[in-house]
């Protein structure tokens, strides 16, 4: 995975992925709810995937500089719609190239800041 570094030379993130979940009907909004909770998610939506994709209808995204931390996440975020009673017949993740979220964007730490303002876990 490529994208830009800081002028300081320090990368921002690394690896890019999109998470997948297929959720039963009438569960979505709740489902993107628990998802979008996640300080990791940059977003979270509902899409019809179709039968293309598993019938995914929960999607979002997450960047981080390791990738199996970004995993280490989404094995909590698993975990946690279990535990909140969602079932998800069908999981995965999609790697992607690039960030769409530019390093001079986000300040990281400005970000943990507003994170435990607002309650995200």
């Amino acid at each position: 995975e490529h994208v830009k570094p800081l002028t300081t030379g320090e990368r921002v993130t690394r690896f890019n992925a999109l998470f997948h979940w297929a959720v039963p009907a009438g569960k979505e909004l709740d489902a993107g709810r628990q998802v979008g909770g996640f300080h990791i998610m940059t977003h979270a939506y509902w899409r019809e995937g179709g039968p293309e994709f598993n019938h995914v209808n929960i999607m979002g995204v997450a960047h981080g500089t390791e990738k199996e931390k970004v995993l280490a996440h989404k094995r909590a975020i698993d975990e946690h719609l279990t535990d909140s009673g969602i079932e998800v017949s069908y999981t995965n993740v999609f790697w992607g190239g690039r960030s769409e979220i530019k390093p001079s964007e986000i300040s990281p730490a400005a970000y943990r800041e507003w994170s435990k303002h607002v309650g995200l876990r």
